[in-house]
């Protein structure tokens, strides 16, 4: 994110959608002092030109509403009663990769992370730190096709092999069926 001159107390922030959507949006995002008051479309990409959908626009919601969970939690009662306490960062960490190292120790890497698949898909969220924990820690053999091969599957079954289109040819076509 690069900054540019604040206006107001307001600063603007240049950054890109962490989603998977195939026009990947440019973002201008605006921060009173170190908090984010709104996500808003930038123009720097043409494709969308500074459109962005109400999902990425809500971000400053999520990121401060009052669902939001602040502290990490260990379950005290059984699974879904809810009932959980407060630690520490480092306490729920420690916890997290001890149990992990564990299961390693008795299974073997492959013992964790049977199913895992690329959340939102995005250049800045899929296979970056993740991959890298769960190569070093030997659990990298999984697939990660748990919705692409089924999908693919349908729509090769359905419609056969189709070649993409790249939205800048769009402007060039005489007829586009949906």
């Amino acid at each position: 994110m690069s900054a540019s001159a604040p206006e107001g107390g307001v600063r603007h922030l240049e950054s890109a959608c962490p989603l998977d959507c195939p026009d990947a949006c440019s973002l201008d995002v605006s921060v009173v002092g170190d908090r984010v008051v709104a996500v808003g479309g930038s123009r720097k990409n043409p494709v969308t030109n500074g459109y962005i959908c109400a999902k990425v626009r809500r971000y400053p919601e999520h990121m401060y509403g009052e669902t939001r969970i602040l502290h990490p939690g260990v379950r005290t009662g059984r699974k879904g009663e809810g009932a959980f306490r407060r630690v520490s960062w480092d306490e729920a960490l420690d916890l997290v990769a001890g149990r992990m190292i564990a299961v390693r120790d008795r299974r073997g890497g492959d013992g964790i992370l049977q199913v895992s698949y690329g959340g939102s898909n995005g250049y800045l969220s899929q296979d970056t730190t993740d991959a890298r924990l769960f190569y070093r820690f030997g659990a990298s053999r999984l697939l990660r096709t748990v919705c692409a091969a089924p999908s693919s599957s349908a729509a090769m079954g359905l419609y056969g092999k189709m070649a993409g289109v790249s939205y800048q040819d769009y402007a060039a076509a005489r007829l586009i069926v949906v």
